[in-house]
């Protein structure tokens, strides 16, 4: 399973692997419903260090299991300059830096190091206010050591209250035109609302981005963390009935 400029691929799980029963009945109905990566946060930059930070390694064995049992793909993020060896020792095919450190040059170096030669792809998120220089230039530090780097639009701040973020689709099409990378569009962290996962997913696939990473939770309002933008799990296989109406690049 790669992620490369001419496919779409959906990347989904919860924000954060919770427990194993949780990761086990996601990943083996996101399986079901056409997902080909299943995504769940394990070390967490919280806004606030007294938030819960995650399961960390413990999780890692979580999601193994999960992949045993379906077969499916396996992506988490990476924060600190041990967690990349972790998880290329437990052989995610994936792994992702989140916008809080996506300028991070010791980490994105660190991680294309690490990853160099594995055939692991990177995905690189927007930094919250990153221009299109910006972006492409952090993700010149992971390619030195692995080309194989994926960029991944999450949205940036701006003045509406209303969303979390703002999506900014006409940066990521340009990130995907002039750097020649694949650009997938993260739109729960973009939306921070469930209500606008699916009209923002149709919109980023009509406009032929290389996928989709979106939060899938079995319960969304118990979520230990944005529970806000996460979708059910009857909502996501709704979703990946809609979205195969769509031509990738209308």
């Amino acid at each position: 399973m790669r992620i490369e400029a001419n496919n779409w691929r959906v990347i989904a799980g919860p924000c954060a692997a919770e427990n194993p029963e949780q990761i086990l009945e996601t990943a083996k109905s996101i399986k079901k419903a056409g997902a080909d990566v299943l995504r769940a946060g394990l070390w967490k930059p919280r806004t606030r260090a007294t938030a819960w930070q995650g399961a960390g390694k413990e999780g890692l064995a979580w999601m193994q299991e999960a992949r045993k049992q379906t077969g499916i793909a396996l992506t988490t993020e990476v924060k600190d300059m041990e967690s990349p060896e972790a998880v290329l020792k437990a052989e995610f095919e994936i792994v992702w830096i989140g916008s809080r450190n996506g300028m991070s040059y010791p980490l994105l170096e660190e991680t294309g190091r690490q990853t160099a030669g594995m055939g692991t792809q990177v995905i690189l998120k927007r930094t919250m206010a990153g221009d299109l220089d910006e972006w492409v230039g952090a993700a010149e530090y992971i390619a030195k050591h692995n080309p194989e780097v994926v960029l991944c639009e999450r949205g940036i701040k701006g003045f509406p209250r209303d969303t979390r973020n703002v999506l900014d689709l006409q940066i990521a099409k340009l990130a995907q035109i002039t750097s020649g990378l694949p650009v997938i569009i993260d739109v729960s962290h973009a939306a921070g609302r469930r209500d606008l996962i699916m009209p923002m997913a149709m919109a980023s696939k009509a406009a032929g981005f290389n996928g989709l990473m979106v939060e899938v939770h079995p319960n969304p309002v118990m979520a230990k963390s944005d529970a806000k933008q996460q979708i059910s799990l009857t909502d996501f296989e709704l979703l990946m009935g809609r979205l195969a109406l769509i031509p990738n690049g209308l």
